[in-house]
Order: C-alpha cells, then sequence, then structure tokens
C-alpha cells in the first residue's frame, strides 16, 4: 500500500510539472517543437541598439549580401571602394552569415572581381537565429552573426557611379 502511493504521488508531480511547463510555456512565448517559429522583423538600428532583446530569436533583417575574400556579411549598405571602376564594398553595421546561403540564391547574384577571388553582392532578406557577443566569422572579426533558414533575393540593381 505505501509503494502505491509513493507512485501516485510521483505522477501527481510529474502531471503538475508538465502543467507548469505548459503553462510558462505559454508566458514566455516557448514553443513545442514542431512548432512554426515566429520571427521578429527588425530593422539594422533596432538589431544594433538592443541585440540583448533578440539574442538566440529567429529575425528577419533585410540588407546587402557580400560574399568576397573572407568575408560573408550582412551590411546596411554597400558603396564604391574606390580601387576599380564600379568596384562595391560593405558599408555600415554588419553581421556575418553563418553557413552562407542557399546556392540558388547565391548563383543570382550580381559578380565582380578584383585581384582575388569572385566577389558576390546583392539585397536580400534573410531570416535566421540571430547571436551577438561573441567572436564570428573570420578570425572572429564580427561581433554579430545570422545563421539562415531562410533567404529570399529581393529586386535591387546598383547604382551608376
Amino acid at each position: 500500500m505505501v509503494s502505491g502511493l509513493q507512485t501516485n504521488q510521483r505522477y501527481i508531480v510529474v502531471v503538475a510539472a508538465i502543467l507548469a511547463c505548459l503553462f510558462i510555456g505559454g508566458i514566455l512565448g516557448c514553443q513545442w517543437p514542431g512548432e512554426k517559429i515566429k520571427a521578429h522583423e527588425v530593422t539594422f538600428e533596432q538589431l544594433f541598439s538592443s541585440p540583448e532583446q533578440f539574442q538566440g530569436k529567429d529575425i528577419i533583417l533585410e540588407g546587402f549580401y557580400f560574399h568576397g575574400f573572407e568575408i560573408i556579411v550582412l551590411a546596411e549598405g554597400l558603396e564604391y571602394s574606390g580601387y576599380a571602376e564600379g568596384h562595391l564594398i560593405p558599408r555600415g553595421r554588419m553581421l556575418w552569415i553563418e553557413g552562407g546561403i542557399p546556392l540558388e540564391i547565391y548563383n543570382q547574384l550580381y559578380q565582380q572581381q578584383m585581384m582575388g577571388p569572385d566577389e558576390r553582392y546583392g539585397k536580400i532578406k534573410v531570416k535566421g537565429k540571430f547571436e551577438y557577443g561573441g567572436h564570428y566569422g573570420h578570425v572572429g572579426g564580427y561581433n554579430y552573426q545570422i545563421t539562415p533558414s531562410q533567404v529570399e533575393l529581393l529586386s535591387w540593381t546598383p547604382s551608376e557611379k
């Protein structure tokens, strides 16, 4: 009889714990595996002014993708480098793109070449997990990164210099 009582008490504790998790998860916006992940659509200004608000969360951010020698970033903008006619480089605030972007998007980007390898660039919208406070990218040169789960190529044409 004692062991039966202890077993019932264990079930009550387990059920109470599950209910507490469900209740707290609902309040905090936690999600069970398989649920659709909600993403916060943000601007560079919002993201960089309070990155702690988005740490570890899925965000949606529009910017300029740039992939060159030892650099794969999403930047606020692109500007002419002055090294060669029409040569663009990323400018403004930037975050490392961990793992790159899908090949079908990459292949549709603009191309340019300096003395090194081919560079790709274009305007994209990225949904992915945001992280900050570490050292990300090539030799840890970035304080922010996004790991894309979805990437969309946006219509954009570089302006004439």
